[in-house]
This record gives C-alpha cells, structure tokens and sequence, in this order.
C-alpha cells in the first residue's frame, strides 16, 4: 500500500556537530612531519566517527585509519596567515562540487602551531541550494520490496565498502516539506543530481540487512519534469560553515598543551626540531639510528656533562656514566649537570639524575668506578675490570672523557677488541682535541689516542702541583671540544665520508685542523699484539700490563723499537767522531 506525497521543497537539517578529541592533535602533528613531511596537501580523514541520530561528528586518532563508510579531507596550512588568505566561498564550493571531494561528507581547514599546540580549525558540511528544485516522494510500507540490480550498480546505491545503511526515520517529511539529513545530501546531491542528472530518481533506505521504506521519486526543476539543466558555480549556492557556540561563522581556537599527557607533550616537542632538521634540511637524516646508540660516558666532568646534555639534544636518550668523584664546590659554574646543592654527592649518580630531570624519558644509568690506571697500583682491581669490561660490551660508543692519560688505556683496549666506537675528547688551556676510533669494521687504518705516541702510557698524576692537578682551560674549550665530539659521532653514524679521525682546535687562533691518525703497528693501547694479548690472557694480561708500563712496552714491541732506532743514534755518533 503506498501513500504519495506531493511535490514539496526539498529542504535540509541542521549542520552535524564537530567534536574534537585531544588524540586528532597528536596524530596530525605526527602525520604532518613523518608522512607530508610538513606538505600541505589535502590529508584525507576516512575513519571519524559519526552518530547520524544525534547529529555529530567526533574527530580522534582513528580519524586518520580506514574504517568508516563516509569520508572527510583536512587542508591543514603552515602559516597563520595562509589560513586567513584563503577564500572560503570558493574553497566551500569547491568541496561541495569538486569531482576529487564529491566523496566527502565534511571538510576542515586548519593551522597548527606545532611547537605551542594551538589549532586554529572550521569545519564545513556543504549544502547545495538550488532555486527551483522540488522532489515528490511515493512511500510504501512494505519491507519485501526488492531493489533492483540495476540501481546496485548506480552512483547511488553502492556496494561493498562503500555500502551506505541510513534508517528512514533520519527522514523527516509533512505535507509541506521533506527535511534530509546533511549525510544523505551528501549523496543524494552530489552523486545523483550532479553527476546523473535525469527525470526519475530512485531512493532506497536500507538498514543492515532488510529494507526499511521504498520509496519512487521524482524530481521537478521549476515545476518542469525534464531533464535537469548542467550546474555550474553561478548557479549553485553553498553553505555548511559551522557556527561556533555564539552561532557566529568564524574559525574556532583550541590550546591543546594542557589538556595532553605531560610526558607526551615533551616528548614530542623535544624531538621537533630534529624533525623539522630531516624534513626541511636534511631528507637523509638518519634519526632512528642516532637514537638507538647506548652511550658510555667515562667522566661526568665538565666534558662529560656537556658531552651528555649534546646528546639529548640529538634525540640519543640511553647514556650511562661512569666516574668515582664528587661533585666538589668549583664543579657547578663548569659542569652543567650539577649545583650547589650536589656539592659533596657522588658525581656519575648526581648527573645521571639530572638528565631524568631535564628529559623524564632519559634512560640514564650510573657506575661509580674507580677506573683502573696504568702506574696506579691502589687502582688495579679484578672486579673493577670486570665491571668496566661488561658496561663497555653493552654499550654502543664509549666517551673518553678523563682527566688523566693513563686512565684512556684500559677502556681504549677493551672498546678495541669488542669492536666499539671511540670518541676521545682532551682539554687544554686554549686548545681541544677530539678523535673518533676503536671500530675496526669501519675505520680499520685510523688509529687511537694512543697511535703518536713512542712509549706506553704513565703515571702523570704523582706530585702534580695545583695547576696541574685542575683542568685549568677557558671557559668555553669543554663546550666546544664537547660539541664536537657529539657531531663527529653523529657524522660516523651518518656514514658520511669523513677522511679524517681527528679534530685539533686552537682557541687563541680560533683556528681547527682536521687530521688523519693513522693506525700504528706498536701502539701500546690497540696494535694486534696487544689485543690479542688481551683477549688470550685477559686479566692476566691487565694486571701485569697496569702494574709495569715495561711490560706493554714489550708486548706491543715498543722496546725493540727503541733499541733499533738506539743503534741508529749510536751509529749517526760514530760518523761524526
């Protein structure tokens, strides 16, 4: 049994509501830098939810995830003021008649300060008003109406993941007016009157499994029932702007930064400047790789702090120190990991607590270890070694950043033979010299802190006086020699082609010099007979080696060395008699 109904305007409902959760922010700024790679093309949203009985539309995470029958597009702009410039008639129009949007149901544009986590934000559900337009509807009650295949494959009624289930009670109709919801506008309007214009329509309102109401329809333009004339821009008109809650068509404003996690929020905005270095400087960039380093920092000094807190700044969060000092009252102006208030604490525990401090997500550790020295017989311990020996196997790249010479040795052994990468670091009264060594995989001719050397190293620190005792360096020679050692790492891992291991800076010239340091046969620190030495005999080997210089000298064949090049001294002396 059918019922008709007249020939009436076809009118349509209120503008659906925008809701936004705190996590869409989040996702578009991490879509924005890893995937536009700061780009402002049109992002597609086909995964918002939408709750057509009450009206509304909740953007989140899943906004950007497949997963919804009715698709929305963002146009997020970099500036302030290309959000202002943008002709928003035009743009509106565009959307609603664009063949490339015709499948979006609602539009945004948007500026996003990522570094304050401001959103500046209008969201549009187009409709289309065109003068002259009537439809008249026949309703039935039946639900064992079947809808013919040929309307499957219209531009109407689709299939699969683009099936549409609307419940005919959305439909609001009297004997004066049909009221459709802006959801079935979007394919009523578009898909059919646009793109198929012709005399008879059909509608069919199909919930999950069973139709709900058939109903036949037909279409009037200015009481004419032909064929509808082609639409153009002058004469459609379009609205859809939402009103903000004092029911005025202006953008709306949202401060994310205090409704996000905290934690979250420093994470992502430490890490934003090293995003934009990728995107906008540098493409090939290899930030994953850089942060997985696991950092070994031997001396939480003014080095070792500085080299720490560099650190940070290019994203590499595991740092373990190691150091056996406390933090004394002249450390706090120097060393930036410390104050007044550490004075008296041990250093390695009070600088791996203050990078927790500066960035919660830090994976800092510490060891107070009194490292074993060459010369230093209270220094030589087995346990001591064996801890050193193990903190250096977990780690990636170790920092030597001592006071002293003769405690580089142990640790530059042990990285040489388990394969590690060595940044050294030393500190004059206006020089620095910084050196990358130890991996034998990747720079086997380079050589270690020890290469230019022509004796095994010393106790130095036995009767030092006070100058001699304290790094007596300009202020700014720690940051410098620091920041430099931090970038070569970050070049080596680069892999970029660096034919130098070795930068020589002078402050008094502000002059620097790149050198190469080659790997030399009779090195007391990383020459094959030494390290095969040590791992045959391992502590054995250690103990005798700190104990007695004479006997590395032996081992890395020094004292031969100095016998030859005794004869031919002694041989130069008999020409000359």
């Amino acid at each position: 049994m059918t019922e008709p109904l007249n020939a009436t305007k076809l009118e349509f409902s209120q503008d659906f509501k925008i809701f936004l959760d705190t996590s869409f922010f989040s996702e578009l700024r991490d879509y924005k830098i890893n995937y536009q790679k700061l780009g402002s093309d049109v992002i597609e949203l086909p995964g918002s939810n939408i709750n057509i009985s009450k009206r509304t539309i909740t953007l989140s995470k899943n906004s950007f995830d497949s997963g919804s029958i009715i698709t929305g597009s963002l146009l997020n702009f970099n500036t302030i003021e290309e959000f202002k410039q943008l002709d928003k008639v035009k743009y509106i129009k565009e959307c609603a008649l664009n063949e490339k949007t015709k499948f979006n149901f609602f539009n945004v544009i948007s500026f996003a300060d990522l570094k304050k986590y401001n959103l500046v934000y209008w969201i549009n559900i187009p409709v289309l008003k065109v003068k002259g337009l009537e439809f008249g509807i026949t309703f039935t009650d039946t639900k064992d109406v079947e809808v013919p295949e040929e309307y499957y494959n219209s531009n109407f009624i689709h299939t699969a993941h683009d099936s549409i289930f609307i419940n005919s009670s959305l439909i609001e109709h009297s004997e004066s007016k049909i009221v459709v919801p802006n959801l079935v506008k979007t394919y009523l309007i578009n898909e059919i009157l646009l793109q198929k214009p012709c005399v008879d329509y059909y509608l069919y309102f199909v919930e999950e499994k069973s139709v709900i109401n058939c109903g036949k329809v037909s279409a009037k333009y200015n009481n004419n029932k032909v064929e509808m004339p082609p639409f153009s821009f002058k004469d459609v008109a379009v609205s859809g702007w939402e009103k903000n809650n004092e029911n005025r068509l202006i953008p709306k404003f949202i401060n994310f930064s205090t409704l996000l996690d905290p934690i979250e929020l420093n994470k992502q905005n430490v890490n934003l400047n090293l995003q934009l270095m990728k995107w906008r400087i540098k493409p090939d960039l290899k930030l994953d790789q850089i942060a997985s380093q696991k950092i070994l920092i031997l001396g939480a000094g003014t080095l070792g702090c500085y080299v720490a807190r560099c650190l940070l700044g290019w994203g590499i969060y595991d740092i373990t120190f190691v150091d056996h000092g406390t933090v004394s009252h002249s450390n706090p102006v120097r060393q930036s990991l410390f104050g007044y208030d550490d004075i008296g604490k041990p250093k390695a525990k009070t600088a791996s607590e203050s990078l927790k401090k500066i960035y919660p997500l830090c994976n800092s550790q510490y060891v107070d270890l009194k490292i074993p020295m060459v010369g230093h017989i209270d220094s030589i311990d087995k346990e001591t070694f064996e801890i050193l020996q193990r903190v250096i196997q977990k780690s990636d790249v170790v920092f030597l950043l001592m006071d002293s010479r003769e405690a580089r040795w142990l640790p530059t052994l042990i990285s040489k033979a388990e394969n590690k990468t060595v940044i050294n670091a030393a500190i004059g009264f206006d020089s620095y010299v910084v050196m990358k060594h130890g991996d034998m995989d990747k720079a086997a001719e380079h050589g270690c802190y020890y290469c230019s050397d022509i004796v095994a190293p010393q106790d130095s620190l036995s009767n030092k006086t006070l100058d001699q005792m304290c790094t007596v360096t300009r202020p700014g020679c720690a940051m410098l020699a620091s920041s430099t050692a931090v970038e070569l790492l970050v070049s080596h891992i680069q892999e970029e082609s660096l034919s130098y291991n070795q930068v020589r800076s002078d402050l008094n010239q502000f002059t620097s010099v790149t050198n190469v340091i080659k790997s030399y046969k009779h090195c007391s620190a990383c020459s094959n007979n030494v390290v095969d030495a040590y791992k045959t005999d391992c502590w054995s080997f250690v103990s005798k080696a700190l104990s007695d210089s004479k006997f590395l000298e032996d081992v890395c064949g020094l004292t031969q060395e100095h016998l030859e090049a005794q004869k031919i001294l002694e041989s130069m002396e008999d020409m000359f008699i």
